[in-house]
């Protein structure tokens, strides 16, 4: 309903503002998630480019390893942080 419309009697439909606010919130968080899947999906394509003009199938670097799964023509990624070990296998 747009939202200069008046009302009218007998309408089912009526502005529920914590369904519109939650609905608008929803939209918002997956719109930018959206986003970083498609930013995601470019860089995993960039680094499996460089691992092949590298003619690497497997790299590791200090805290930083990567694998090239023939398979599936994916990359996994390591990198250890402080405390915690982060693992990331993108298809």
């Amino acid at each position: 309903m747009a939202k200069d419309q008046k009302e009218l009697p007998g309408m089912e439909d009526r502005k529920l503002p914590d369904l519109v606010a939650a609905a608008n919130a929803y939209v918002k968080i997956r719109d930018k998630r959206q986003d970083l899947t498609k930013r995601e999906v470019e860089l995993k394509l960039d680094l499996l480019g460089l691992m092949h003009k590298h003619k690497k199938t497997d790299y590791v670097f200090d805290d930083v390893e990567i694998h090239v799964v023939m398979e599936k023509e994916t990359v996994k990624v390591k990198v250890k942080h402080d405390e915690e070990e982060e693992e990331t296998e993108a298809a």
